[in-house]
């Protein structure tokens, strides 16, 4: 089933609800005061951002080593965009920004989803309890405001250029290609 399939629901709640079960990570973009959007040096959207949908809200984790949120902070609004697995935007929905408790029942259920849901995070019986004063979960909760797109989204890109990171990825040649290359030569040389 196609995202754009998901969410051609009447009931705004029923259309949220069906695209964002199956998507992975959402962009976001804060609602800042329009003389506040160049001063501020925030860009205007985030990368991708993976989160958990629990509850009808999106959850994630944020804080020093894990995903920059820059903009997103607790008491704002933001606007969320999701897409379906073909990458076309299916719907984009306004959310207030809360904070949870580190010692409240909402984080004690979402922290073990968000660690399960983490592909590089470790056993979340071991991580989550390093959480609590180090890093934030924060909720994004709708507020009822979402075009899809049978509503009609803005044509608009959307994108920003990538966020500084001193993260860095050595480049070598995968050894399957240039052994592919050497078996097509001996190949031809065969036949010759």
């Amino acid at each position: 089933m196609s995202g754009i399939e998901s969410v051609e629901s009447h009931d705004p709640a029923e259309a949220l609800e069906a695209a964002m079960k199956g998507v992975g990570v959402v962009w976001l973009e804060p609602e800042l005061p329009a003389a506040g959007v160049a001063a501020s040096g925030i860009p205007p959207t985030t990368g991708p951002v993976w989160h958990v949908w629990s509850e009808g809200s999106c959850y994630l984790l944020t804080g020093p080593g894990e995903q920059p949120v820059p903009g997103i902070v607790p008491g704002g609004r933001c606007e969320v965009t999701a897409r379906n697995t073909a990458g076309a935007r299916v719907i984009t929905w306004a959310a207030t920004v809360e904070e949870l408790d580190p010692s409240g029942a909402e984080w004690a259920a979402v922290a073990p989803k968000l660690a399960a849901g983490r592909l590089n995070g470790g056993d979340p019986v071991l991580v989550v309890p390093t959480w609590p004063g180090r890093l934030t979960i924060l909720r994004l909760r709708p507020t009822g405001d979402q075009a899809t797109v049978q509503s009609g989204l803005s044509d608009a890109s959307h994108t920003a250029p990538p966020q500084a990171s001193p993260a860095t990825t050595s480049y070598r040649m995968p050894s399957d290609i240039m052994g592919g290359r050497r078996r097509r030569r001996a190949a031809k040389r065969n036949q010759s």
